[in-house]
């Protein structure tokens, strides 16, 4: 009588050579992608590990530098606000503004966060930069809950309900997408060189902070130099920053050229930061 082979026994293994195609790697992420909720929890974990305060860090971070730019841009410089109050004014424009800003941050130190991990078993890298922005997404939402907040504060002291029509709100949906993508595009560019060099993070915290001066977050886009305009349309949060606070304030919808300008810049990072990082991260970890 024949002893019964175990499936083990009978199972055949065939390996093959890891396909170079980018589709491939866009097939893993769906293949892998319940390994997106664990590294969007640990990203998460990384805000109030080893504090004293723990959680309350994840309100903090957002709220205490809205305070403070309100009290210096709003109370001692007296920037104009588009008729609104200046509170409100920077809430909606920092909203939009530290998505992207977060993103980029974390998707930038994605591999350099998890080399320990990428370098013992195999993941399929390019979730990394898409589950490690998880903060970003959190912090957006926290100030979402800010600016309905002050939105239902000024309707009752005021009178006044700073919420435009539906399309402002479908045009302010449509930039939380395009500021993700440009911000993954930028990330899947810088991620693999921030593995090996931290200057590129401390590069990139230097031009985030330059950046904001470029961008009508902290001041209306009309408080700037008319020569300046056609310069700052080159900048693509300068068009998703007033697509977003189209919600909220009239009149302030970028034309269609500084919309296309901005959709063709990020097309541009996001296809080409693909196609870098699809050559790149299959030898990054033996770099680091």
């Amino acid at each position: 009588m024949k002893s019964p082979v175990s499936p083990i026994d009978s199972a055949s293994w065939t390996i093959e050579p890891r396909v170079q195609a980018l589709t491939a790697r866009v097939g893993e992420v769906w293949q892998y992608r319940r390994l997106l909720r664990f590294f969007a929890a640990k990203s998460l974990e990384k805000l109030y590990r080893r504090t004293v305060l723990g959680g309350a860090w994840l309100f903090i971070r957002p709220l205490f530098p809205l305070v403070v730019k309100t009290l210096i841009f709003g109370g001692v410089l007296n920037v104009s606000s588009d008729g609104l109050p200046y509170f409100l004014f920077l809430v909606i424009g920092q909203s939009i503004w530290e998505l992207f800003a977060g993103c980029t941050l974390w998707g930038t130190r994605s591999l350099e966060l998890n080399r320990s991990l990428i370098t013992r078993i195999y993941v399929p890298r390019l979730i990394l930069p898409l589950a490690m922005m998880s903060p970003a997404y959190l912090t957006f939402g926290i100030h979402l809950l800010v600016l309905a907040s002050a939105l239902g504060y000024y309707r009752v002291t005021q009178g006044v309900f700073f919420v435009g029509y539906w399309s402002g709100l479908a045009a302010a949906l449509l930039a939380v997408a395009l500021t993700t993508l440009l911000a993954l595009g930028l990330s899947l560019w810088l991620s693999v060189p921030a593995l090996q060099a931290r200057d590129v993070r401390f590069t990139l915290n230097y031009v985030l902070s330059f950046w904001i001066f470029l961008t009508p977050v902290m001041f209306p886009l009309s408080a700037a130099p008319t020569g300046w305009h056609r310069w700052l349309a080159l900048n693509p949060m300068t068009a998703y920053t007033l697509m977003f606070k189209s919600a909220f304030i009239p009149g302030v919808f970028p034309s269609t050229t500084v919309i296309a300008t901005a959709v063709s810049i990020t097309a541009v990072v996001l296809l080409s930061g693909l196609w870098y990082f699809n050559r790149a991260e299959s030898d990054a970890a033996d770099k680091v």
